[in-house]
């Protein structure tokens, strides 16, 4: 290693406090236009790329496409006029996850008080804007809960009695006539505004999970058996695959919910011919189920939506179903994200916790249900308890991250 100069005790001083900013801090320097001159070690590390890769560009490689236009240019234009400016940015890193950074850019002025580079320092608060998001997730839910509360007694009820005096009407036509047929169409339209508020039931609904071992396999085989009875599945082929023997930790009704509608849309996304391809795979501690279709895919730029409560793509849909399937899964401690399937198609994929070997079963014969304790901790309910206990506030373990 070759000597170095002595260093000034003013220049040992500047390198002693860049060393604690790198030490705490995402750094990265900018000439006059926006390239990038130097990064710390944690820029590399935030946005997983090198910095080969990264001297030389602009930060126009991390942009996430969430700031609008007015956003970027009240930047520049506070940071060409030689101010400091400061706000939050949400970045994508190289692998496509989202990050966000609490931002300080400093202009460094010449002679003529103009900017000829500037430093950007960043700390992360990706977990911080996650727990915001979060809240504002359960408080627009307690809303909605108080909403759906209402219509399911203000809408459903009297949708059921105009249904059944519907019903009675149709009766009162021949087989053939136009008042018939009309009258089929108007009770068609009142199921769907129906299964519109169920819905809404649905998502809203504060869940009660009582976790059982269940064998995976079993589980998607049966609901793939029950799909094969409806008529419009008659094009749609299905294969399961996977370790016979693998057990997760569910709730058998909630789940069903959940894998009832990714193979309903994997069918759709198809128009309901071609084939659907179901793997179950273990990992360590957890289970992973992915759903494959052979339909045309997402686009990336409505994958970040589809999570969305009311977004939809559809002609008819409440855009719910997903939001609600996303839900139940993560009730249960799991994960459920979006990918690229076989030629084009979408992977939907489940992470669940694997239930323990060696179940023991209850003097009734059942299995006994697995309670989730506040601390996170798992522990079998008392036997001959069936009761359930609330799970949104209370999680399994840190699942894997896609």
């Amino acid at each position: 290693m070759p000597d170095r100069m002595p260093l000034s005790p003013s220049t040992n001083e500047l390198e002693q406090v860049r060393y604690a900013l790198d030490q705490a801090a995402i750094v990265a320097i900018t000439d006059a236009v926006g390239r990038i001159s130097d990064v710390n070690q944690k820029f590399c590390e935030i946005s997983q790329y090198s910095r080969q890769e990264l001297i030389g560009q602009d930060h126009r490689m991390l942009n996430s496409g969430f700031h609008p236009p007015e956003f970027i240019r009240d930047l520049w234009e506070t940071i060409t006029r030689g101010d400091i400016w400061r706000g939050e940015f949400r970045n994508r890193a190289k692998d496509g996850s989202l990050y966000w950074v609490d931002t300080t850019i400093v202009p460094f002025l010449n002679a003529d008080a103009k900017p000829w580079q500037y430093m950007a320092i960043r700390y992360d608060i990706t977990e911080r804007k996650q727990s915001e998001e979060r809240l504002y997730e359960h408080a627009a839910l307690m809303k909605l809960g108080e909403m759906a509360a209402v219509v399911a007694h203000e809408v459903r009820n009297p949708l059921a009695g105009l249904r059944s005096g519907m019903q009675l009407l149709t009766m009162a036509f021949p087989e053939a006539a136009e008042g018939r047929q009309l009258l089929a169409d108007m009770i068609g339209r009142l199921d769907s505004l129906n299964a519109v508020v169920s819905d809404l039931l649905t998502f809203a609904r504060v869940r009660e999970l009582s976790l059982l071992p269940v064998n995976a396999r079993e589980f998607l085989q049966d609901l793939v058996a029950s799909l094969r009875l409806d008529p419009a599945m008659k094009t749609v082929h299905f294969e399961v695959v996977g370790d016979r023997d693998l057990t997760m930790l569910a709730d058998l009704n909630e789940l069903r919910v959940v894998f009832m509608n990714l193979l309903l849309n994997a069918a759709q996304a198809m128009n309901h011919c071609g084939r659907i391809f179901v793997q179950v795979t273990s990992e360590t501690e957890w289970l992973r189920i992915v759903v494959s279709d052979y339909g045309p895919g997402i686009p990336a730029h409505r994958r970040e939506r589809i999570f969305e409560p009311f977004f939809t793509t559809k002609h008819r849909g409440t855009g719910l179903g997903l939001p609600t399937a996303r839900r139940i899964v993560e009730a249960h401690g799991g994960t459920l994200a979006v990918g690229d399937g076989p030629n084009g198609g979408t992977a939907m994929s489940v992470t669940l916790r694997q239930a323990e070997p060696g179940v023991p079963l209850d003097q009734s014969g059942g299995r006994r249900p697995i309670w989730l304790r506040d601390d996170g901790s798992l522990v079998r309910a008392p036997k001959g308890q069936h009761g359930t206990m609330r799970a949104p506030e209370h999680v399994l373990g840190d699942a894997p991250h896609e």
